[in-house]
């Protein structure tokens, strides 16, 4: 494997500073650095009184040169803003106000450094899988998993995955699955762990958030582990009993401390639904390591950014701070949170009623619930009647699960979508 002597020289103040960070790194990972090519040399020319760097049309005097159509839409913004490049590891206001909402949320977020910005959470993940995850290795996730996590981790990496049962005979996360999952890989594990969980709609409650937590820093007495905390639907929370808390804060703080050497957080989270800013595409990629190899990691992720999207959109970023900023946002973030509250409350209402036809698995946040249908149903035979009998889209899942969406529901359509399935499945 051929490895550039810049990335050679990550690479050692990597092994130096972090080793098990470091030996966790992919065969990508161990190749990707920031080089010192026109983005690095733009940003140490950016004072200079005549900069002829980077290749954006401007005045000369580093203002945007904007169409007029373009201009008369976005003329409430800043032109730099709306029209020029943002830096490849994403703007710096940007970086630091999602750094203060995390750190607003959990102090411990002062020992971790700023995030890197990506173009939405997806992009995050497939960076963080990029760097640490190799082909031929394995993903430990549960067995009600979203789909697109094949995709990143098998499809585009020709790893594997090996799951366990979601849920506990008691209706809670099943921590021993997880051990015991985690107990069978060699000296390198990677866990990816999305709470609340899409398609199930499951958040921890907070003692089960801190005993996941323990078996993951436990694990990495043993082994290097890799968690990937998918955090798409992190503060959508609907009950008093589950855990508005991320899982990414307990490991971090283990691993920034010292006390977890092997252990490596990641979070991937974002503005999609955090802010409903779903056409931003804007989200952060933040390593739960010492700051020191924090800095390294996020010089490799921007090598990933400039090979793949060159850089994020700067415009989507400049509205999340101003969001952010804005002094309505909690309590906008609130009324959004209760508009969903309300939905979910009346599914869970109609879904508590018995039926012979489908199991309702336990949730009680994010976006999702899920069905088990009852033996002699098929998923996708009864997906298909509800669009052609009954003009109602829902998602089937395997061969035996429906996931309903609530978070794109009417509160007036969730009793008709409710009474079409039970139709259907009688059908049937």
């Amino acid at each position: 494997m051929r490895i550039h002597p810049e990335a050679q020289e990550r690479n050692t103040r990597l092994a130096a500073l972090a080793p098990a960070v470091a030996k966790a790194l992919s065969p990508l990972g161990q190749r990707a650095f920031f080089p010192k090519g026109i983005p690095f040399q733009a940003g140490q020319s950016a004072g200079c009184k005549i900069n002829a760097t980077i290749g954006q049309i401007t005045d000369g005097a580093g203002n945007p040169i904007p169409l007029a159509p373009l201009k008369e839409k976005l003329a409430a913004f800043p032109p730099k803003d709306a029209f020029l490049y943002s830096p490849i590891q994403g703007r710096l206001r940007a970086r630091e106000a999602w750094h203060a909402k995390l750190l607003k949320e959990d102090a411990r977020m002062a020992q971790v450094a700023l995030p890197n910005v990506s173009s939405g959470i997806c992009h995050a993940l497939s960076m963080a899988a990029d760097m640490f995850f190799a082909a031929g290795e394995t993903l430990i996730i549960p067995d009600l998993y979203w789909d697109n996590y094949e995709q990143v981790f098998l499809m585009r990496l020709e790893g594997d995955y090996q799951t366990y049962p979601f849920y506990n005979a008691q209706g809670g996360f099943n921590l021993e699955g997880l051990r015991a999952t985690i107990a069978t890989q060699g000296p390198k594990a990677h866990v990816l762990l999305n709470f609340p969980s899409n398609p199930s709609g499951y958040s921890p409650t907070p003692v089960e958030l801190k005993a996941i937590a323990e078996v993951l820093i436990e694990s990495a007495r043993d082994r290097v582990v890799v968690v990937y905390c998918d955090d798409a639907y992190h503060g959508l929370v609907f009950e008093e009993t589950a855990t508005s808390k991320s899982l990414f804060f307990d490991l971090a703080e283990a691993a920034t401390s010292g006390r977890a050497p092997n252990l490596i957080p990641v979070k991937c989270d974002g503005v999609t639904k955090e802010l409903s800013f779903f056409g931003g595409r804007v989200g952060f990629i933040t390593f739960g390591v010492a700051k020191d190899a924090a800095a390294i990691l996020s010089d490799k992720a921007m090598s990933l950014v400039r090979a793949g999207i060159g850089s994020p959109v700067g415009l989507s970023q400049y509205l999340m701070e101003e969001e952010l900023l804005d002094p309505r946002h909690e309590a906008e973030f609130d009324r959004l949170r209760q508009i969903l509250a309300a939905r979910y409350r009346k599914l869970k209402d109609l879904l508590s009623q018995p039926t012979p036809h489908w199991t309702v698995f336990p949730f009680n946040a994010g976006c999702f619930c899920l069905l088990e249908l009852r033996e002699g149903l098929n998923a996708e035979a009864v997906r298909q009647a509800l669009i052609h009998d009954e003009s109602v889209g829902i998602v089937s899942q395997g061969d035996r699960y429906l996931r309903l969406a609530f978070c794109s529901l009417h509160d007036d359509a969730i009793e008709p979508l409710v009474e079409a399935l039970r139709r259907v499945c009688e059908k049937n």
